[in-house]
């Protein structure tokens, strides 16, 4: 029997984590409690000397750093006790040798309990074994009965479904690769919800076409490919015994993609409040300069190819608006008011996307969004190279790479997208935090520019 789609469960994943670290450091906190009693017959511990819930407070933000960026928590975790716990209890160590490298430079150890930091160590080591058994629990209540967020695609072959897996009908859902819009893109992200993992079975002639596809979500895309089961040593993955190709990573792990949600709202909220003054200049500017609402609202295209409403400062005359971007605006362009020629110039226009940023449809860095119906030259966008769908598998971004490099302004020419879209891939392949940071340092340079028109 056929199951209904996958419902998007990230609200639920980041509970688990959350509520998984939490777990770890209560039962760290305990495991230095108990040793503390155990040792120095006192919660408290004796006069000058550290106590155990001092170790505690020393030890566990150390942990949780590591533990974090080791891999310790997230769905994968989830069945797998032995490894979920071996990653934990080695955070612990790694977090036990820092702190004792900062006592010693510190010239504290003469104060700290050796044996009660070793008691807790030993005491705490196996409470985190035993926490996988609670976190595994709290898993299954929160994700379901089988924890992992998998899609099985199928597209016109026969195949069984194993448990772990949800199945879903290309037909169904009316997904078909070869199409290749922006309406295609937004039914396959929508047919298989919050997937992590997106495995198509299809027949081999359609399996190029499924390759494109499958690059505009996030979730990690796999093709079903029965006839390589020969040669199974050398498989890149596996589903249900079957050998994959991986087509498509998704750029960002779980824990990645919190913490560049972080780093948006931790800039994107401070800016809000620092740039309000000009924010609302620049509405009272537009409200003056004719009749109209202050902001520009237009669909656009972001992650995983779902459309979003993008806010902008609305910079032609009312009656001129392109709301479909069926028209890219040029120099000297008199659709642009005098008030919107400036607020282009200076990259003003763009700032009321800091509310797209906080409602999570965008990020402050990342491929710049577009319009469905934007043409390079005479050409949609994905009619120009077929690899423009692999950009959507992040959230689009006020900024990018694509725009501190100078590609910036009309797409008049094919070599005008394919500029920006290898600088757009290079950013996907090449993910990391302390990037975002580069480029939103280096934006601060280009705010105003020849193309921003």
């Amino acid at each position: 029997m056929t199951a209904k789609p996958a419902p998007s469960k990230e609200v639920a994943r980041l509970r688990l984590y959350i509520l998984s670290i939490l777990i770890d450091i209560m039962v760290l906190g305990l495991g230095f409690a108990l040793a503390n009693i155990l040792v120095l017959h006192s919660l408290t511990g004796e006069p000058g000397k550290p106590h155990g819930l001092v170790m505690f407070a020393m030890i566990a933000p150390v942990y949780t750093l590591i533990a974090v960026n080791g891999g310790v928590y997230g769905i994968r975790m989830i069945g797998n006790r032995r490894a979920s716990a071996a990653k934990a209890i080695w955070s612990l160590a790694q977090a036990a040798m820092l702190m004792l490298i900062i006592v010693y430079l510190g010239k504290v150890a003469e104060q700290l309990s050796r044996l009660t930091f070793l008691v807790g160590l030993l005491i705490s080591a196996a409470s985190l074994y035993i926490a996988r058994l609670l976190i595994e629990r709290i898993g299954i209540a929160l994700l379901g009965e089988v924890p992992h967020i998998t899609v099985l695609l199928v597209d016109g072959v026969d195949i069984e479904t194993p448990r772990e897996a949800w199945r879903i009908d290309a037909a169904a859902i009316g997904v078909d690769p070869a199409q290749r819009d922006a309406g295609m893109a937004e039914r396959l992200a929508h047919g298989v919800g919050g997937a992590e993992r997106v495995v198509v079975a299809c027949p081999p002639d359609r399996i190029e076409a499924w390759r494109i596809a499958l690059t505009a979500l996030s979730a990690k895309g796999e093709i079903l490919v029965p006839e390589l089961r020969r040669f199974a040593p050398a498989k890149v993955s596996a589903f249900d015994d079957h050998p994959t190709i991986v087509v498509a990573g998704g750029p960002l792990l779980f824990r990645d993609r919190i913490v560049k949600r972080l780093l948006d709202l931790a800039i994107g909220v401070p800016a809000v409040l620092v740039l309000s003054p000009v924010l609302v200049a620049a509405a009272i500017a537009v409200k003056l300069s004719g009749p109209g609402p202050v902001f520009f609202r237009q669909q656009r295209i972001g992650k995983d190819g779902r459309p979003f409403m993008i806010f902008k400062f609305r910079t032609m005359h009312t009656a001129l608006t392109d709301s479909a971007a069926d028209k890219l605006t040029e120099k000297d362009d008199p659709r642009v008011s005098r008030v919107g020629a400036f607020l282009r110039r200076t990259s003003i226009d763009e700032l009321p996307q800091l509310l797209n940023v906080l409602k999570g449809d965008m990020s402050i860095v990342g491929p710049r969004p577009h319009a469905p119906a934007a043409k390079a030259a005479d050409s949609l966008y994905w009619e120009v190279d077929e690899r423009y769908w692999a950009r959507h598998c992040i959230k689009p971004g006020m900024t990018g790479l694509a725009q501190v490099r100078g590609h910036r302004g009309p797409t008049d020419r094919h070599e005008d997208l394919i500029n920006r879209l290898q600088s757009d891939l290079e950013y996907v392949t090449n993910w990391s935090i302390w990037r975002d940071l580069r480029i939103i340092v280096a934006t601060l340079g280009v705010l105003a520019h020849d193309n921003a028109f």
